[in-house]
């Protein structure tokens, strides 16, 4: 059996508030944003990852640009692939929606998650990430 990659559906809804509960301590709510592209990865039936696309556009060059956000697998169906799977599919459904590239930030301390990206391509900049929360 493999994973399957699809878009998310209102009925992934109760699924994927656990698993963004399990990975991130978040409540998901029932948004739909037309940037936003959200997908899971069912296996056995299940969903059991899930991410976001988020399109933004880069103004001054005019590119597509997708920021990859919660990233996602159930912690019993970690060590499978599915991560890289999930990766993969989204890398793809960037160059066939015709965007520039992918970012994506991650925590320091998620070494394995690195490896992952750094072995799918991706580049680590040298630059550090800062946030303010303003609510």
């Amino acid at each position: 059996m493999e994973l399957v990659i699809r878009e998310y559906t209102d009925n992934d809804y109760d699924e994927v508030y656990k698993l963004i509960e399990e990975a991130f301590n978040y409540k998901k709510e029932k948004i739909k944003d037309n940037k936003a592209h959200e997908f899971v990865g069912v296996y056995d039936s299940k969903v059991v990852g899930y991410f976001i696309l988020n399109e933004m556009t880069d103004i001054i060059r005019n590119l597509k640009i997708y920021h990859l956000d919660y990233v996602c697998v159930s912690k019993e169906c970690r060590g499978k692939g599915f991560g890289k799977e999930m990766m993969k599919f989204a890398i793809e459904y960037a160059k066939d929606t015709g965007a520039y590239r992918i970012d994506l930030t991650s925590g320091n301390k998620r070494v394995e998650a690195h490896k992952l990206y750094l072995g799918l391509g991706f580049e680590k900049r040298d630059t550090s990430v800062f946030r303010k929360e303003t609510l």
